[in-house]
């Protein structure tokens, strides 16, 4: 039984770390301006090493179903040191020095042209964030004229000016090749 346990948990705790490095811990939601350490990749790293640790001494061993837990408790508790250790002394400071920039704030959001943007000069998009429209100075990446009604896709804002590219084009890209 206890080795069923120990591959649940070893299965729990992976998925929680894929879980964790896809969607990183959400600086809104981490409760507050100090990093919570309780958190989704501390709790993987533990149930992955409860696991790991568990399951062998389960399979090999003749030790009873409590000191088994104890044991592994023992490697889990360092493992949530170790990712507590690696989150204070590594994830928290680069993520504080990490300088934000600001021109690619709306990169990949569509927009559409309002007035005609002319070859190697700027016109005029229209997009919509948190459902409050704004107005911006545009122009195409490529140098090319877009018409007004264009459906384009933000690639930076930039010195007031978004550079934009035709979603015709990216599409185009995007599809698989048959």
């Amino acid at each position: 039984m206890m080795r069923i346990v120990a591959l649940a948990i070893l299965f729990a705790g992976l998925v929680s770390g894929v879980v964790s490095m896809v969607a990183g811990i959400d600086q809104r939601e981490r409760g507050g301006a100090r990093v919570k350490y309780l958190n989704l990749p501390t709790i993987a790293a533990a149930a992955s090493v409860f696991g790991i640790v568990a399951y062998p001494l389960a399979k090999y061993t003749g030790l009873n179903t409590v000191a088994i837990a104890v044991i592994a408790a023992a490697a889990a508790a360092a493992a949530a040191a170790g990712m507590v250790g690696v989150i204070a002394g590594w994830a928290v400071p680069s993520a504080t020095r990490a300088v934000k920039d600001l021109r690619y704030d709306f990169q990949g959001h569509f927009a559409r042209v309002t007035q005609a943007i002319a070859e190697r000069a700027a016109g005029e998009i229209e997009y919509v964030n948190d459902a409050i429209a704004y107005r911006s100075r545009a122009a195409s990446l490529d140098g090319g004229a877009i018409e007004a009604g264009a459906e384009v896709v933000i690639e930076r804002i930039e010195d007031g000016t978004a550079h934009v590219e035709r979603w015709s084009t990216i599409a185009k890209q995007l599809e698989l090749p048959s």
